[in-house]
């Protein structure tokens, strides 16, 4: 459970990435936060207000999504309701069986999940993701990686134009590539760690418009690394503004994990 509190809770970005740096290195040295500066590019502005017009505004959503999961030694297939309040909170259930095994909390400030059956919890921050994944990792970025969003703001980062269809985007030791569609949708992200092999690539193959709002139908994440990761999560259901309970509370007697 805990590598599956990492993998949603930055939507599988953190399994491909892995600092070449051991995890002692990481919390001796400081993070380095990526610079948001307005690309001067103004054929990056105009991708970017196209790719935002997309995206209708929303209150809350209830996403129920089938996901497969395989890697080389485990392969199995949760269902999930997502759960979100824009721009506030994430709360996801992870059910086997139409059993609930686990559930993740996130906000702004809080990253949280209990495991029911093994009886343990994690309960902090992001610091261990931006650690893990050596540059700074948010609720945001998660929040777009949901919804099909480029992960990192096209209006807040120095992106490049490097094809008609191909945003570039260095930060610290990854090179970022967005992967255009017809309509500036996200149609895949790929994020190569520099200094070796490791890669992760995110594609949405199938877009939908649930109440008139635009999100991904489905999302596949390969992610390319020692351990090989296939990730497959399909929205099966969308609820557009419905009223939703985000109580979350941490099992007494669970114990705490470090991640």
């Amino acid at each position: 459970m805990r590598q599956l509190f990492i993998i949603v809770s930055i939507i599988f970005f953190a399994v491909s990435c892995k600092s070449a740096k051991t995890s002692d290195e990481n919390h001796s040295e400081n993070i380095d936060i990526p610079e948001r500066t307005t690309s001067g590019d103004a054929s990056v502005g105009k991708i970017s207000k196209e790719h935002y017009s997309l995206f209708n505004n929303f209150n809350t959503l209830r996403i129920n999504a089938d996901v497969d999961y395989k890697d080389e030694n485990l392969q199995q297939s949760p269902n999930a309701e997502i759960r979100i309040e824009k721009g506030k909170q994430i709360l996801i259930f992870v059910k086997v069986f139409g059993i609930t095994g686990a559930k993740v909390y996130l906000t702004p400030e809080r990253a949280s999940f209990y495991e029911i059956l093994g009886g343990t919890y994690y309960d902090g921050d992001y610091n261990f993701i931006s650690e893990f994944l050596g540059t700074e990792v948010t609720y945001e970025n998660v929040e777009n990686l949901l919804l099909g969003k480029a992960f990192y703001n096209l209006n807040e980062y120095n992106y490049t134009k490097e094809d008609t269809k191909l945003l570039e985007l260095k930060i610290n030791q990854f090179l970022v590539k967005l992967i255009l569609g017809n309509q500036n949708e996200i149609a895949s992200t790929e994020v190569k760690q520099v200094q070796n092999a490791d890669k992760l690539v995110v594609s949405y193959p199938v877009y939908q418009t649930a109440e008139d709002l635009f999100l991904p139908k489905k999302i596949n994440i390969h992610a390319m690394q020692k351990n090989d990761v296939q990730i497959n999560i399909d929205y099966r259901k969308v609820t557009v503004n419905p009223q939703l309970d985000f109580r979350y509370q941490i099992p007494r007697n669970s114990k705490e994990i470090r991640i």
